[in-house]
């Protein structure tokens, strides 16, 4: 990631392993503790292994992985609130970071208590947070509260709190573990302006993660950590593609940077909604990049395949195959059959397996959605029902911009002063 030699890395982990010792019993542990010998009563277990990083100041950077791939153990590492089994974690500038909601908030006392508590572990004196307390109290927005305990707080109110202190102790280095998934979207927005701003003054941000969109659309560079171990890294696009292989089944290998597709299964809505009268049978379904990998993570505006497959029980004639998508309340989003488009598909004898495809570039916006699958027939008008799954699979739509409403309608802007075209 460092383009230039003569430049310090604010962060730099190398071949940085955490290995924690597993008991099956508090008993055992003691034992270990107590006994003399070479009998080990643990199992190892490797939470980061090997790994190799290096961000450079003034990048904002996205942690991504699966729960219990060594996220929080990486930031923990970097904080120095544990150290490494093995390798070395290298730190250049002041950190404030944001691992736990509320860590160090005592629930007796009031919000600026608090703030003048945490402030101080933070490095700022009593005169140096009196003069940024308005600052501190405006980002935070929790008007009297500040005054009350802080057990009467709501998660949000905790971490917009707790946010505020940390970006004005002048960081040089900011961390954030999902932190910002419980504040709304008006706050989400004002700590992403403060994003903004920190990058313009030099100051770094490490941020895990579970929201794609924020990698793809704020970050500078991402990291994807699987088992433990870091398996890819660069432009946050790309790895968010091969998270979206991990998790429909394919294994991203960490030996020479390539993919190792294995065998997938896709991620089935165990709570879908099925009925028919079983003459055919929808055997399988999902969508496919333009690389046909299976994918439930799609990034807003390029094109994808959608494929179901289809057994037929009894000869029929000119079936209809469907599909829908909804968003998660429950409504009509898009779609569309063969009869829709004019198409004929032909006569099907029983015991015959056919697979259809719709290719379509797919224009929503970011957020999740449940797709479903249908086989009917529409003949002499009326409709018999073979086969219908209904939200058969759910799958994300990630965006690198920022649009309302449902679609992206592509817009294309120009500006025209004085009869010529400025933008």
């Amino acid at each position: 990631m460092n383009t230039d030699p003569g430049q310090k890395a604010a962060v730099r982990l190398d071949r940085v392993t955490k290995t924690y010792k597993l008991y099956k019993s508090p008993r055992d542990r003691l034992k270990e503790a107590l006994l003399p010998g070479d009998k080990v009563y643990h199992q190892p277990f490797d939470a980061l292994n090997q790994v190799n990083i290096e961000i450079m100041p003034a990048t904002t950077v996205g942690i991504i992985g699966r729960n219990g791939s060594g996220k929080s153990t990486l930031l923990q590492c970097i904080c120095g609130i544990i150290s490494p089994t093995s390798g070395e974690v290298e730190v250049n500038g002041r950190i404030a970071a944001l691992l736990e909601l509320g860590a160090g908030f005592n629930p007796e006392f009031s919000g600026r208590d608090n703030l003048y508590i945490n402030a101080a572990i933070l490095g700022l004196s009593r005169d140096q947070v009196d003069q940024r307390i308005d600052q501190i109290l405006a980002f935070a927005d929790i008007g009297d509260y500040i005054d009350q305990p802080v057990r009467s707080y709501s998660s949000g109110m905790y971490v917009r709190l707790a946010f505020a202190i940390a970006i004005h102790v002048d960081p040089e280095i900011l961390i954030v573990d999902e932190a910002l998934a419980v504040g709304d979207i008006h706050f989400q927005a004002r700590c992403f302006d403060k994003f903004h701003q920190f990058r313009e003054q030099g100051i770094t941000v490490i941020f895990v993660t579970h929201d794609l969109n924020m990698v793809t659309r704020y970050c500078d560079h991402a990291y994807l950590l699987s088992h433990g171990r870091l398996v890819t890294e660069g432009n946050p696009r790309r790895v968010v593609a091969d998270y979206r292989k991990l998790e429909t089944g394919y294994e991203v290998l960490p030996t020479d940077g390539a993919a190792e597709e294995a065998a997938h299964v896709f991620d089935l809505n165990p709570y879908e909604v099925r009925y028919g009268n079983n003459k055919a049978a929808i055997t399988g379904g999902g969508i496919y990049d333009q690389d046909d990998i299976a994918v439930q993570v799609l990034h807003s505006g390029d094109s994808y395949r959608i494929s179901l497959q289809v057994k037929f029980e009894q000869p029929i004639t000119d079936p209809v195959f469907a599909f829908t998508i909804k968003d998660v309340r429950g409504t009509d989003i898009a779609g569309t059959n063969t009869h829709f488009c004019d198409i004929q598909s032909g006569e099907f004898s029983a015991g015959e397996e056919v697979e259809i495809h719709f290719n379509q570039r797919v224009n929503l916006n970011a957020g999740d959605y449940l797709l479903s699958f249908g086989c009917v027939s529409l003949a002499g008008g009326e409709l018999e029902i073979f086969d219908r799954r209904h939200d058969y699979i759910s799958f994300q739509i990630i965006s690198d911009k920022a649009t309302v409403g449902i679609v992206d309608l592509g817009s294309k802007i120009s500006i025209t002063r004085d009869g010529k075209a400025t933008f």
